[in-house]
């Protein structure tokens, strides 16, 4: 592009700074400002070019005044921006269980932007057409993560519940003694009592009298429908007990996706 100023006469034919100060550069050829315009290098059609007479030496500083006032500047790209930036967010979320919704309505907002803004490229009234492209295509690829997102949330659900409910289940402590030094030996039963195979951790307290060991965690996985299975159990304590108790705190299911907790 040609960054001279034009002078008064008429010398050459090029590219100048829009004099109307609506778009970067204005294509002058040797008698009248034309409707060819160009921004960041891409050119444009003006579909409200200056009147065809106007000289050649209209002042660069005068921004174009439309009939309320206002000034145009040159064509802004903030939808182009917005559709790259929805379809971003609509990437990095659709996939991810629970916020899948959020991805979704990214995605579908991406492609929107997207398409408003290249209709308005195509008619000048716009810059950014890269950045509408690569929020348009994040849009859509976003759009296909979605059935991710719903798969993993059905399946953390299911996790879920099948922790926070084991179904019926009966648990016997038969017996609970020392084992030895700092030590108890625990033993008893489980009975699966629903209509399928069940994985249980069961979660157990210690007392010596009134005194709490805490609690510690046993799991015992696939008991059939209508099993009774023996357990057995040795468990390390802070010192010798004089009076050993044992108590079922809680039953549950596994924990999802086996995120087993810190003891």
């Amino acid at each position: 592009m040609n960054d001279r100023a034009p002078s008064s006469q008429i010398d050459a034919s090029g590219w100048f700074p829009d004099p109307l100060g609506r778009y970067e550069y204005r294509y002058h050829n040797g008698v009248v400002w034309t409707a060819d315009v160009s921004v960041d290098g891409t050119r444009y059609v003006d579909p409200h070019h200056m009147d065809a007479g106007t000289p050649f030496s209209t002042p660069f500083a005068t921004p174009f005044a439309t009939p309320f006032g206002r000034t145009m500047g040159p064509p802004s790209r903030t939808l182009s921006v917005l559709s790259l930036i929805a379809g971003i967010v609509a990437v990095a979320t659709a996939w991810m269980p629970f916020i899948v919704a959020i991805g979704a309505a990214a995605a579908v907002a991406a492609v929107a932007l997207s398409i408003v803004a290249l209709l308005r490229v195509r008619d000048g009234r716009a810059s950014g057409r890269g950045p509408a492209i690569a929020g348009a295509v994040l849009g859509v690829v976003a759009l296909g993560l979605c059935s991710v997102g719903v798969v993993l949330t059905g399946r953390a659900i299911d996790e879920f519940a099948a922790y926070s409910d084991p179904g019926p289940v009966d648990v016997q402590i038969g017996s609970c003694e020392p084992g030895g030094v700092r030590s108890a030996a625990l033993g008893g039963t489980v009975e699966n009592m629903s209509d399928e195979t069940r994985d249980y951790v069961i979660v157990f307290e210690l007392f010596d009298g009134l005194d709490s060991y805490g609690t510690t965690r046993f799991a015992v996985d696939d008991v059939e429908p209508g099993e009774r299975r023996n357990w057995n159990l040795d468990i390390r304590i802070d010192s010798a007990a004089d009076d050993l108790r044992c108590e079922v705190f809680d039953i549950t299911g596994p924990f999802p996706f086996d995120l087993e907790p810190a003891s």
